[in-house]
C-alpha cells in the first residue's frame, strides 16, 4: 500500500472514530417509569401538564386477591335490619344508594324504604332517620355531622347531627343538579361534586349557605394536603390520578396507573387519614374491582387489591369508600339482599 492510500485510509478511521463517539454521547430519549413497570416516553402522546413519576416499583404492588371480612348482612325488605330495592317495569331497578362509615357506626341510604339506617359495629340497627325517596349520596364530617345530597328531588343537601336531629338544608344553586356526583365534607364545609370533576362549596356544616363562590379542582384528601382527580382510558386500561399539593397549588405527582385491559368505569377514588390514595376500576368478565393504593408523597402503587363486585342491575351511586384508617368498605349485592364487608390495601 503506497503512502497516499495509506494517508487516506488513516483519515476514514479518524472520521469513523469521531462519528461513533458523538452518537454514543447523544442525549437519550427520556422515559419515565409508571409504578407498575410501564414506560411513559416523554413526548407529545403525554399530554404536556402530565409528569409521570419515577419513583422505583414495589415488589408488594402485585394485585392481591382478597376475600373480605363481612361486617353485616341485611335481606331485601322494609323490616328492622332489612333494606329495600325496587325493580319497576319502567326505569332503572334500585338498591341502596350509598353509605358511609361514622365512627364505627356504618350508615347505609335505603331511600326505597325513605330511610337512614345506621348499623352499629356489630351489624344491629343502632337508629333510623327518615330520608326523601331521591336521596342518593351521604358524607360525614369529622364532627358527626351528616350531608344527604338529593339532587333530583328537593335540589338540596341536607345536614343532620349525629343523632339524626335536623341542622339545616343547603340549596344546590342554579347549575344542572343532574350533573352532580358526589357530595364530600371538608373541615366544616360542604362540597358537591359536579360530573367528576371540580367541587363547588355550598355551605358549612352548621347550615349557613356559603357567602361567596369556593372551588376546588378535585377530591381533598382526609388529612386535608392534597385535591385528587382520577381519569381512565377505558379500552387501555390507563388509569391517571394526579395530586395537587393544597399549600402551594402545584402539582405533587401524576401517576400513570396500568389496571386491566379492558377497564370499564372508576369504582373508587378515596384517600385515608395518612393521605394515602385509593383508586380503583371496574373491569374482567366476571367483573371485579381492581384498587390500587398510592404512596401521597410521589404517587408510586404500594399496594393492589382485587374485591368482587355486584352482578344484580341495582343502580347505586357508590359501593366503595375508605375509612380514615386504610379500611376499604364495599357493599355486594345479591339476590337475598347486600352484604358489606371490608379489606386493606396494602
Amino acid at each position: 500500500m503506497n503512502r497516499r492510500a495509506l494517508a487516506i485510509c488513516l483519515i476514514l478511521a479518524a472520521l469513523l472514530a469521531i462519528v461513533w463517539w458523538a452518537r454514543s454521547n447523544e442525549p437519550k430519549k427520556s422515559v419515565a417509569t409508571g409504578s407498575d413497570g410501564v414506560g411513559v416516553a416523554s413526548t407529545a402522546s403525554v399530554a404536556s401538564a402530565l409528569t409521570i413519576s419515577s419513583a422505583t416499583p414495589n415488589a408488594s404492588a402485585a394485585p392481591r386477591v382478597v376475600d373480605p371480612v363481612r361486617v353485616l348482612t341485611a335481606k331485601w325488605g322494609s323490616g328492622r335490619g332489612e333494606l329495600g330495592k325496587d325493580r319497576p317495569s319502567e326505569g332503572n331497578p334500585e338498591g341502596p344508594m350509598s353509605f358511609a362509615r361514622a365512627g364505627k357506626d356504618l350508615l347505609v341510604v335505603d331511600q326505597v324504604n325513605q330511610r337512614l339506617v345506621r348499623f352499629d359495629k356489630d351489624g344491629k340497627v343502632k337508629s333510623t332517620q327518615s330520608i326523601g325517596p331521591t336521596v342518593q349520596d351521604i358524607a360525614v364530617g369529622k364532627d358527626g355531622t351528616v350531608a344527604l345530597l338529593d339532587r333530583l328531588g328537593d335540589k338540596n343537601v341536607t345536614l343532620t347531627d349525629s343523632n339524626g336531629k335536623k341542622i339545616g338544608t343547603l340549596p344546590l344553586g342554579t347549575g344542572d343538579p343532574g350533573s352532580i356526583t358526589g357530595v364530600f365534607v371538608d373541615g366544616n364545609t360542604v362540597y358537591v361534586e359536579e360530573g367528576h370533576g371540580g367541587l363547588t362549596g355550598i355551605g358549612t356544616t352548621d347550615g349557613q349557605p356559603m357567602g361567596s363562590p369556593v372551588t376546588l379542582g378535585g377530591r381533598p384528601t382526609k388529612d386535608g394536603a392534597l385535591l385528587v382527580t382520577g381519569s381512565l382510558v377505558a379500552p387501555e386500561g390507563k388509569l391517571t390520578v394526579n395530586a395537587i399539593d393544597r399549600t402551594s397549588g402545584t402539582s405533587r405527582f401524576a401517576r400513570l396507573v396500568q389496571m386491566p385491559r379492558p377497564s370499564n368505569f372508576i369504582v373508587l377514588l378515596d384517600s385515608d387519614d395518612r393521605g394515602v390514595v385509593y383508586a380503583g376500576v371496574a373491569a374482567g368478565e366476571p367483573e371485579q374491582a381492581t384498587i390500587a393504593c398510592l404512596d401521597p408523597h410521589d404517587g408510586h402503587v404500594i399496594g393492589r387489591v382485587i374485591m368482587p363486585m355486584s352482578r344484580d342491575p341495582e343502580e347505586t351511586f357508590r359501593d366503595f369508600s375508605v375509612d380514615g384508617d386504610g379500611t376499604i368498605v364495599h357493599a355486594l349485592r345479591d339476590a337475598t339482599g347486600v352484604t358489606y364487608a371490608t379489606a386493606t390495601c396494602p
